[in-house]
């Protein structure tokens, strides 16, 4: 990973825990009585929640302990995956906000048995900053890998054109 990609990964690996960090303290403190503020009338709210399993509440009765060391498991295995990715300027940004999102989620989940969530979009279920820069990294991910598969296909197919302009082999030699 160059250096200009690493400081791209670490800026927005920074800026994200910052983000979910603070997000989750002023939810706690301004919405903790139940509030609910409308940022778009009948489709978007802050309100707070708590999720104790993982998404979507599923796994919820698994202990907290597990569920956030397994994360943090499952982060250092996606990392080590995908390093690769990260000699482009996209893979590496992505990587950030993954590990990011998850690393705060998982932090969040062994301080105190759950994840605070604050965003109520439409039916969605309530999410937070953590998981919004999964989503998006994850997504960033997905293209980023296209883009590596690209020039990898594309010698492949001009190999093979190479090989079939050549004469074949004789009979019997």
């Amino acid at each position: 990973m160059s250096k200009r990609n690493l400081a791209l990964a670490s800026g927005l690996f920074a800026l994200t825990a910052v983000l979910d960090w603070a997000t989750k303290v002023l939810s706690e403190e301004r919405l903790g009585d139940g509030s609910v503020v409308t940022v778009v009338s009948g489709w978007a709210w802050l309100k707070l929640a708590y999720n104790r399993g993982v998404a979507f509440s599923f796994l919820e009765g698994v202990p907290h302990w597990l569920l956030g060391a397994g994360a943090i498991v499952l982060l250092g295995v996606v990392v080590w995956s995908l390093r690769a990715l990260a000699k482009s300027a996209v893979g590496a940004a992505a990587l950030g906000m993954v590990v990011a999102g998850g690393l705060c989620n998982a932090i969040d989940r062994l301080h105190d048995g759950q994840v605070t969530d604050m965003i109520a979009v439409w039916k969605w279920p309530v999410f937070n900053v953590a998981d919004s820069a999964i989503t998006v990294g994850v997504a960033m991910l997905l293209l980023a890998s296209r883009k590596e598969k690209a020039p990898a296909a594309q010698r492949s197919a001009e190999i093979a054109l190479r090989r079939s302009d050549e004469d074949p082999p004789a009979v019997g030699s």
